[in-house]
């Protein structure tokens, strides 16, 4: 399994890093983009509506392919083979926990739909790759409710005693007016040492198709605030 998956072709991987590509400055997160060349009626209402991910705009001018066949996962799969390849003192016995990625900012304890939905798609990536991940959000019982029948909790009271982890796979993101800069790592527990690390761009497209917005002849409708 190890082989089929890391033998990916390089044409994959060459389209990958055409979409991935950037020559622009980091964008902070707190500076207005400027929309020159639209009309000021569209400026305003962009300024108000454009969605934000923490603090953080889609860029408006940033480039969105009109059939765009990528997912998060192609980009996923391309850092889990990287991590599979630089990876050392791990093996598919070694139990493996998936936290979500943090904005790269002064505290490393915010994320967001983005980060949660990197570390779910690493899960089913890393499994793949025949490792032996743990997920420590399932509480071990079935919640039956008029709503639905769950087994996942964020509530560390409805989780019943956490499995013996050995080493956490995690990461951070940085965003730039294109697109977002993921460096992920797997860390040993009680080492805390970085056996393994990965950095890759996700360009800003896929990152705003996880959010629920729509778009009419140009103008967005529904606004991720």
């Amino acid at each position: 399994m190890l082989s089929k998956k890391i033998s990916l072709t390089l044409s994959t991987l060459f389209t990958l890093s055409l979409c991935a590509c950037s020559t622009h400055p980091v964008y902070n997160g707190h500076a207005p983009h400027n929309n020159i060349g639209h009309h000021n009626a569209h400026s305003r209402y962009s300024d108000v509506h454009q969605p934000r991910v923490n603090n953080w705009q889609f860029p408006e001018n940033n480039y969105r392919p009109i059939n765009n066949s990528k997912l998060l996962s192609n980009y996923t799969e391309q850092l889990a083979m990287k991590l599979i390849e630089n990876m050392n003192y791990i093996n598919s016995g070694t139990p493996v926990a998936i936290t979500s990625f943090v904005n790269l900012d002064d505290n490393l304890q915010t994320t967001n739909i983005f980060g949660n939905h990197l570390a779910e798609s690493f899960i089913t990536e890393m499994q793949e790759f025949g490792l032996s991940v743990v997920d420590y959000k399932h509480t071990g019982a079935v919640h039956v409710t008029p709503l639905g029948d769950f087994s996942f909790s964020r509530n560390g009271k409805e989780i019943k005693g956490y499995p013996h982890i050995e080493y956490t796979l995690t990461g951070t993101l940085t965003y730039t007016n294109r697109g977002v800069i993921v460096n992920a790592r797997i860390i040993g527990a009680k080492s805390k040492v970085v056996v393994s690390s990965a950095k890759g761009f996700i360009p800003s497209f896929i990152v705003e198709s996880i959010y629920p917005t729509r778009r009419t002849d140009g103008l967005l409708l529904d606004a991720v605030l």
